[in-house]
């Protein structure tokens, strides 16, 4: 009994922690693109 909590709880940290790491990537990719765009000084047709 302890240790299925135990397992869930471990499951639900790492997912928690994969959710974060996957938005910490959309943010730096964002930071590059928008600092690669600036360097660059592209235009973006709107």
């Amino acid at each position: 009994m302890v240790s299925d909590r135990l397992r869930r709880d471990a499951a639900a940290v790492r997912s928690r922690w994969t959710d974060l790491e996957r938005d910490w990537q959309s943010v730096a990719v964002g930071a590059m693109t928008v600092t690669a765009i600036a360097a660059l000084e592209l235009q973006i047709p709107w």
